[in-house]
């Protein structure tokens, strides 16, 4: 009796959302996101789209295998770009209305008039949202699953974790809107005030990761400030011993010889000053080296408690990528382009001759000291956490539901 009910529930509510026709639009629009994925590839030469072929100097197989190359535009066009904003941006609009006609005038006595209980009448309507993503999203996946088999040559059936993910992604904004729905009874202040909060979200990730970014940037600056300093000494020593030297005359020296001998310790002597010099500066450096990390310490520990309280979107759309790719499996790709952006960094300050210059920068070993960083952190810290907040919300809406005179 209670399946029967809730299949029938689902049903009808899906009925509803398929009338509105936002379903097959969104299928469509998927489908042209797949056929432009499988219609770029990759070949010795450089990127090739249907049978046209662009020449570039590293974005080829020489790189980048072609499996590697799919799971990459799968992961950073299809996944972030446009199941994690543009699918998902389509489905809120398409389901936040579920909640406030539910609870609308006339609709909600009818609903209640029939012999089921507010809690599961609730989640029933809240479980079609995800029913309605759900679908769209595993139409996609599967079409990508396809294209990167047949044109990466490699069959990745963790690709279909991308299902739950999304599922979770859509769900930690959804059951927001549901509470704000069922709260103001209102479609467009719903979906408002969800685009508000999942703006809140994005916002909260960018700045966690730029001070993150900042933080390993300024430890990166110390160690190699400390590094700098212990070897300053022994160079300190060696100039003296070579002023020294220098300043001895040998027996039955030439003019020629003591001019020489004269020019290499004013030479020496330029070097220690240098390298003394440096001493001050780095140990200035060093300290305000230190009092800069110490306070990006503490905004980045208050801002991952800020981000611990609250769904991870990015961090949960980001589980996909580590489960798909490794960061060896782009490392010869990322060091190529490491050295060509090292070439322009070189040549915009005109130091073609090698001499280090020192930047505010952050090198590429810091970002992937980020993206070891993020690609360590625990999934109870990124799901649990994250489902805890779900659980609480939707804990708080059939709070409201069932006491609540209608």
């Amino acid at each position: 009796m209670i399946l029967t009910q809730t299949t029938a529930m689902l049903v009808d509510a899906y009925r509803e959302l398929n009338s509105k026709k936002m379903f097959w639009i969104s299928l469509i629009l998927s489908g042209l996101v797949v056929a432009s994925i499988a219609c770029v590839g990759i070949n010795n030469k450089g990127l090739t789209i249907l049978w046209w072929t662009i020449s570039l100097d590293i974005l080829n197989t020489s790189f980048l295998s072609p499996a590697s190359f799919y799971k990459f535009v799968f992961i950073q066009f299809g996944f972030n770009f446009w199941l994690a904003w543009i699918a998902s941006i389509l489905a809120l609009i398409s389901t936040a209305s579920i909640i406030p006609d539910l609870v609308a005038g006339g609709s909600i006595e009818l609903s209640l008039s029939k012999p089921i209980a507010r809690v599961r009448l609730f989640l029933t309507k809240y479980a079609t949202a995800l029913l309605f993503t759900g679908l769209q999203v595993g139409v996609f996946t599967l079409a990508s699953f396809l294209v990167i088999g047949v044109r990466g040559g490699s069959w990745e059936w963790s690709i279909f974790l991308a299902i739950p993910l999304v599922l979770l992604f859509f769900s930690f904004i959804y059951c927001v809107c549901a509470l704000l729905g069922l709260v103001t009874r209102s479609t467009i202040a719903a979906l408002l005030l969800s685009v508000l909060f999942w703006f809140f979200l994005f916002l909260i990730n960018i700045s966690e990761r730029t001070v993150l970014l900042f933080k390993l940037n300024a430890e990166d600056r110390i160690a190699s400030a400390e590094r700098e300093l212990g070897n300053l000494p022994e160079l300190i020593s060696r100039s003296k011993d070579r002023i020294v030297t220098f300043s001895t005359p040998k027996e039955g020296e030439t003019d020629a010889e003591r001019l020489k001998r004269e020019a290499n310790k004013a030479t020496e002597e330029a070097k220690l000053a240098g390298h003394e010099m440096r001493v001050t500066t780095r140990q200035q450096s060093l300290t305000e080296y230190k009092s800069t990390s110490d306070t990006l310490n503490k905004w980045h520990g208050m801002l991952f408690g800020i981000k611990t309280v609250f769904p991870k979107t990015s961090e949960t759309m980001g589980l996909l990528e580590r489960q798909l790719t490794s960061l060896n499996e782009f490392q010869k790709f990322s060091d190529a382009q490491e050295e060509r952006e090292d070439d322009r960094r070189s040549r915009r300050r005109g130091n073609a001759s090698g001499v280090t210059v020192e930047t505010n920068e952050p090198s590429p070993s810091v970002a992937r000291k980020v993206e070891e960083v993020l690609r360590s952190r625990s999934v109870f810290w990124v799901l649990g956490t994250s489902v805890m907040f779900e659980v609480l919300v939707l804990f708080i809406c059939c709070a409201i539901f069932v006491r609540r005179d209608f």
